[in-house]
């Protein structure tokens, strides 16, 4: 004889109250199945209030739920909304790019009044404010208060105030506007109506500066405001705070340099350096030069090329024709922040000489023998010395990794043609152009290598290409003693095209599935039970010497950190988690 049971339901609510979860257990025999009713009974019983699903979707579970167990979301919160982000608009500024953008347009920099003056009461910047999102409801009827969007940060500097609202910025005095580090502040004008030669020395003033000239061999000029040139730039140094605006060119013959926190605009720039942490506008052409922007680089008139030399930019880089059709060698690199790339490149390089330095002592101190006691002592002072200065700089390195940021939306794009000579990096991807591209825009894509975006003139469309060689998959072990890390560190790169193979919870295992798996690199957690990360990481390291091993540590492990580079790990990542800083790193370490 069958038993009789009614059905009945589980209401599970979860951890943040954002979700109420119904199981139904089917009747037994002749017993009564759960019907909507004593659903809904049962979530009052469970306090939840808000947000309970429709009496048509219930049904639908309902029915299924007379003859198998079920499991059905019942109840769902409103989750806290994002107000909009705050915002300055810049009313003295010109868009030079946007203008140049307008292949209609007849772009002439001379006509574009770049650097403004403003007056007495004239309002240099409109900020609007961030607004705060709609508040959110959790199931069981608690309300959260919704978030606020980005603020931006904008203070006032010299000459400038604030209006009681703080939406407007207002000049104080009359001037040149400038914009440098988050402050906005008004600069009286100083004039030099002539050339920058004997007659003038040297320049060194702490507003906006005016040189009616040129600048001559050997001069330095520098401003904390905005400076403008009306004739050339010779072999000199020019430093702003500001914008440096050359209505000539600038042609240092590599013997000085210009150098501005906002842009430089020339006519053209000629065997120069020349550096701007926002943007590189040039009205002609670009020849032989080192160029580094923070923003974008910019030769876009009708005949604009940039044509040999080395040229970075975190954005863009942009000219009607990059290269020569003579194959000249121009690099073009895009999406770096150029002064922590160069000191990152600089201090690897001295790391290198010094890691062959001490492979050479080593060699020396086996070779000596037992009776050169004294000449052993020195060399292995000597190896001692270097190695304090390699962890020196390897603690640097790590230090400006943590800071070095690539822009996986950057571009180089040649607007007419580029031409072989190339060489093209784009984030962690290169591609050397063997064959003339036209009308082409190269980009990162999903997989880690370059895309070319071109216009196709028969057929008058867009095609989207990947370009150079694709590689297999990088595969990552995971250790981490808290499975909610593991499972935070999977999504991040499985998104960013990694394989994960593995997941430990401990050095032990760590060391164990390393052995196994072979992973090509692996992220690992400094604190666990058991073996600790050090201890797997000398382990690792000890079995292969070539192990990539990235480090994950919690702020205030700086000594750990220290540790652990000097055992092998080839860099870190601190919790919490910044997704695009995890996929930076693993990146670089990847590709070594």
């Amino acid at each position: 004889m069958s038993s009789t049971k009614d059905g009945h339901v589980l209401i599970e609510i979860s951890g943040n109250e954002m979700t109420a979860n119904a199981f139904v257990m089917p009747p037994e025999g002749a017993g009564k199945p759960i019907k909507v009713v004593d659903v809904k009974k049962a979530l009052r019983e469970k306090g939840v209030v808000f947000g309970i699903v429709n009496d048509e979707r219930m049904v639908v579970f309902l029915e299924e739920g007379k003859i198998n167990p079920v499991e059905f979301l019942a109840a769902v919160g409103q989750a806290p909304g994002h107000g909009t982000d705050a915002s300055v608009a810049y009313p003295w500024k010109t868009d030079a790019v946007a203008a140049m953008r307008d292949e209609k347009a007849q772009v002439d920099l001379r006509e574009l009044n770049l650097v403004k003056a403003v007056s007495k009461g004239e309002v240099v910047a409109f900020k609007t404010l961030a607004t705060r999102g709609d508040e959110g409801v959790t199931v069981t009827g608690k309300k959260t208060a919704g978030e606020w969007g980005s603020d931006v940060a904008l203070k006032s500097g010299a000459n400038v105030e604030v209006s009681a609202d703080g939406s407007q910025f207002i000049a104080a005095a009359a001037g040149s506007p400038k914009l440098a580090g988050g402050v906005i502040s008004v600069d009286p004008m100083y004039v030099v109506n002539g050339d920058v030669d004997y007659s003038t020395g040297n320049i060194n003033f702490t507003g906006a500066l005016e040189i009616k000239g040129n600048i001559h061999d050997g001069f330095i000029v520098k401003a904390e405001g905005n400076i403008t040139i009306w004739g050339n730039v010779q072999a000199c140094e020019v430093q702003s705070g500001g914008d440096v605006m050359v209505k000539g060119g600038i042609i240092t013959r590599r013997e000085g340099m210009v150098s501005a926190k906002g842009s430089v605009y020339a006519k053209f720039i000629e065997n120069s350096i020349v550096e701007a942490d926002t943007d590189v506008v040039v009205e002609r052409a670009i020849i032989n030069s080192s160029i580094h922007s923070n923003g974008m680089v910019i030769c876009a008139s009708k005949e604009g090329k940039i044509m040999g030399g080395d040229i970075m930019a975190f954005q863009e880089i942009r000219a009607k024709h990059l290269g020569t059709e003579n194959e000249t060698q121009t690099l073009l690199r895009a999406g770096y922040k150029y002064d922590t790339y160069l000191k990152l490149s600089e201090s690897e390089q001295k790391l290198e000489k010094i890691l062959l330095e001490l492979n050479v002592i080593q060699k020396n101190i086996s070779a000596m023998k037992p009776g050169q006691q004294e000449a052993i002592l020195e060399l292995k002072k000597r190896y001692s010395d270097f190695d304090s200065a390699r962890l020196a700089l390897q603690q640097q390195i790590a230090s400006l990794r943590t800071r070095s940021q690539v822009n996986p939306f950057a571009t180089v794009k040649g607007e007419e043609a580029i031409y072989p000579g190339c060489m093209i990096y784009i984030g962690s991807s290169k591609e050397r152009v063997s064959k003339q591209l036209r009308f082409a825009t190269l980009s990162s894509d999903r997989e880690g290598g370059i895309a070319l975006a071109s216009y196709d003139e028969f057929s008058r469309t867009i095609k989207t290409v990947s370009v150079g060689t694709k590689e297999k998959k990088k595969t990552v072990l995971i250790v981490d003693d808290a499975k909610f890390m593991r499972n935070k560190l999977r999504n991040i790169l499985e998104n960013a095209n990694f394989k994960i193979v593995g997941e430990a919870e401990d050095g032990a295992q760590a060391i164990q599935m390393y052995s196994k798996l072979n992973p090509d690199i692996v992220t690992m957690d400094i604190t666990m039970p058991n073996i600790d990360g050090l201890a797997a990481l000398r382990e690792i390291k000890k079995a292969t010497s070539d192990a990539r091993v990235v480090m994950i540590s919690a702020l205030g492990q700086k000594d750990k950190v220290r540790d652990a580079i000097i055992a092998g790990a080839m860099d870190f990542v601190i919790k919490p988690f910044v997704p695009d800083r995890v996929i930076e790193v693993v990146t670089r370490v990847a590709n070594k």
